[in-house]
């Protein structure tokens, strides 16, 4: 999985593990907290290479991009519903938008797009449209935060150290949407509480 929040190399460190006998192992636990982490907080905590994007769009200036926004390369708007591939674009000059926070939290990218109701191009507003938008950027963190890198070694070294005891309080039967980790990441929990702050309505 490319979205590791943690390396083997740091839960192994953590652990004392010097050979490679359990590899496998630590990459599918990192897999799986990593999942339930970005699944949890509604975006994806590591950086993400250009690509591109077509989403639906709202009547007016703003689009919100959870993933988050590093850089844009290419922006184009659909005055109406456009299939999900092909359709017809008209492209968005890079001085007739803007992206919010101007100023982002610390290692954040930014998670709104502006038209910008003084633009001199053609492009004024979003229509309330399916496959409104097509954008072309660097994604997600610059890097993984250290709080929450810190939480995946935490429940990666916490779940491969009781990983024979079944019924242990870290990973068990319990069928919480949270499993393995449902004690781990109880609410109320330090691991919880570091997370939450990342969750999508917390922008």
């Amino acid at each position: 999985m490319a979205d590791q929040l943690c390396t083997s190399a740091q839960v192994k460190a953590r652990v004392g593990v010097t050979d490679a006998t359990d590899d496998t192992l630590i990459s599918e636990l990192i897999d799986q907290v990593s999942d339930w982490i970005q699944q949890y907080v509604g975006r994806r905590l590591v950086p993400i290479t250009s690509a591109t994007y077509v989403r639906d769009t709202s009547y007016g200036y703003s689009f919100y991009f959870p993933q988050g926004i590093r850089a844009v390369t290419a922006l184009s708007v659909a005055a109406s519903s456009q299939p999900p591939s092909g359709g017809t674009y008209v492209t968005v000059a890079a001085t007739d938008y803007k992206l919010y926070p101007e100023t982002p939290a610390p290692g954040w990218p930014q998670t709104e797009l502006r038209l910008l109701r003084a633009a001199v191009g053609t492009v004024r507003r979003f229509a309330d449209a399916e496959n409104g938008l097509s954008i072309t950027c660097t994604s997600g963190f610059t890097a993984t935060p250290p709080d929450m890198q810190s939480v995946a070694i935490d429940a990666v070294v916490a779940a491969y150290t009781n990983r024979q005891d079944g019924a242990s309080g870290v990973i068990g039967a319990d069928v919480m949407a949270v499993t393995p980790w449902s004690e781990f990441f109880s609410r109320g929990s330090p691991q919880r509480g570091t997370i939450e702050r990342y969750r999508e309505f917390a922008v």
